[in-house]
């Protein structure tokens, strides 16, 4: 399904297009630019839940480029590929959508800053480096170490300085952006639910078929019970395969941000690859149109239960109607 975004590549996606080359000049530069991350805003936030994707970046700074001993294939293929496009129509429900744009293996924005291999950098490493995962272990810490099919991305050890660079520039950006939003639902609504949204590998353990969908809520400690029992059934009705927290708990923003006796949900949602994806050539199939019509109507569904949540009653529905009204009259969306 080559065509179903004409003209596409790493390089000229429409998030991103000629911020190759001027990446290249250095994450602060990219800061400033706003090539961290995109946020799309609806109309009116009419739902105390935030939509994110942190591992569907597609920009590959030439710097990186320029030092990876590992296949831009290899590469691309530790990306949750395109699940930023299956949240296309997500904003429609009035909630915003946030984005990390810059590749996974340049940096992991869903690792603690901390968990890092301390062996990938030239001594003496920052103090703060190490901590221990099995993340960190398989070498897919905060900054990776190998891509897919664990093939290295360096031939050698990093300065020390890289690190600090990438963090700056492009993770703790893309974290504020995540907690500015978080912290806007909850002074308009009360409450906060973070939907973090990724893609898995069709297998993900030896000999076992993988579900369809894992919904990940750290065991109950990280949302409430009825949300992860909603999006768990409204996947099975529309004839997905589920299950719960295995082998995909919850990653670093889900243990960050779940926090519900403090008015904070989070909930991770992982969508297996084949349902939408060539896991080989890392292009869209005929199943991502299903997928995201699915994942729209989803969306919806959680929106209003998290309205009612907040003991919100059809009032900001209405008032949402009449934005999207006007909206369509040619007002046009809020951007960030």
């Amino acid at each position: 399904m080559g065509g179903m975004f004409p003209g596409l590549s790493i390089f000229t996606d429409p998030a991103s297009a000629g911020h190759a080359s001027r990446f290249a000049e250095g994450p602060p530069e990219a800061e400033r630019a706003g090539f961290a991350f995109s946020i799309d805003e609806p109309v009116s936030v009419v739902s105390p839940a935030v939509f994110a994707s942190p591992h569907s970046g597609r920009l590959y700074p030439k710097g990186f480029l320029d030092a990876t001993v590992a296949r831009m294939i290899d590469l691309r293929r530790i990306e949750d590929a395109y699940v930023d496009r299956l949240l296309a129509d997500v904003h429609l429900s009035g909630s915003p959508v946030i984005c990390g744009l810059v590749a996974r293996a340049y940096v992991d924005l869903n690792r603690a800053d901390s968990e890092m291999d301390p062996h990938m950098f030239e001594n003496p490493a920052p103090s703060w480096f190490g901590q221990r995962s099995p993340r960190v272990e398989a070498g897919l810490g905060c900054i990776p170490r190998v891509a897919f099919n664990n093939s290295p991305i360096y031939a050698g050890k990093l300065p020390r300085e890289e690190a600090e660079r990438r963090l700056e520039g492009v993770y703790r950006p893309y974290h504020r952006a995540l907690e500015a939003l978080l912290r806007r639902a909850q002074a308009m609504f009360g409450q906060a639910w973070l939907i973090d949204c990724h893609s898995m590998p069709a297998e993900t353990e030896p000999n076992a078929k993988s579900p369809d969908i894992v919904i990940g809520d750290r065991f109950g400690a990280s949302c409430s019970p009825g949300l992860a029992d909603l999006v768990e059934g409204l996947f099975r009705d529309r004839g997905y395969t589920t299950a719960r927290n295995s082998p995909y708990a919850g990653g670093f923003a889900t243990l960050a941000h779940g926090q519900p006796s403090l008015g904070r949900h989070a909930l991770q949602i992982e969508v297996r690859r084949r349902l939408y994806l060539d896991e080989v050539s890392v292009e869209p199939h005929d199943g991502f149109l299903t997928l995201r019509k699915d994942f729209g109507e989803i969306a919806e569904a959680i929106c209003a239960f998290t309205r009612r949540e907040a003991g919100l009653g059809d009032g900001i529905l209405k008032k949402k109607a009449a934005l999207d009204a006007s909206a369509a009259k040619g007002i046009g969306r809020k951007r960030p």
